[in-house]
């Protein structure tokens, strides 16, 4: 398995890119606008974009996943809850994205936004448990999202204490956890 951030410093977004060396194929985590950098990566490692996946309707950055599905042909991959009017593949709690020896376990965290995913990253060949987590805008450095923003607080901060925070602090000790946003990011 690869795996590479693509960092826009002058918001401090990041988006993630996870292949398969075996299958020659990738996904790409929370694009923004700019595709150019993840075509660039996909041709240096030699990969297809197979997959293309928006965590949540972001409010920080424009999303380039629609831009970026349409570019290579990859399958457009949106929370099962988001309100959208075009066409893409939706996912749930649970459900698993695999690419030869890699899975993306899709985990439903709500309360920053209704349909929020995370994805739980695996590398079967080095072992049956997960690697690490992408939690886009849920789990930042030193604090969790605002949970006010896509619905009033008092409804949001209940969900995302009762059910997203025991889903990532369920996960083992060893996962690695990379956020979408970094340190200092406005």
């Amino acid at each position: 398995m690869w795996f590479e951030s693509i960092i826009r410093e002058e918001t401090g977004c990041a988006a993630y890119m996870i292949g398969c060396q075996r299958t020659g194929e990738c996904a790409v985590f929370d694009p923004l606008w700019d595709i150019q950098p993840y075509l660039d990566m996909a041709k240096e490692k030699k990969s297809k974009i197979r997959y293309v996946i928006d965590s949540h309707s972001h409010a920080d950055h424009v999303s380039g996943a629609r831009r970026l599905a349409e570019a290579t042909g990859g399958e457009l991959v949106l929370p099962e809850l988001a309100d959208i009017t075009y066409k893409a593949t939706r996912v749930k709690h649970g459900d698993l994205i695999k690419m030869g020896g890699v899975g993306l376990e899709v985990v439903h965290v709500p309360g920053h936004r209704p349909e929020q995913i995370n994805l739980l990253v695996y590398d079967y060949p080095r072992g049956d448990e997960p690697w690490f987590i992408l939690t886009a805008d849920f789990v930042l450095v030193g604090d969790v999202a605002r949970p006010d923003l896509a619905q009033a607080g008092d409804e949001g901060a209940p969900v995302l204490f009762d059910v997203s925070i025991p889903r990532f602090l369920g996960l083992p000790d060893f996962v690695e956890v990379y956020p979408g946003h970094l340190a200092g990011s406005t």
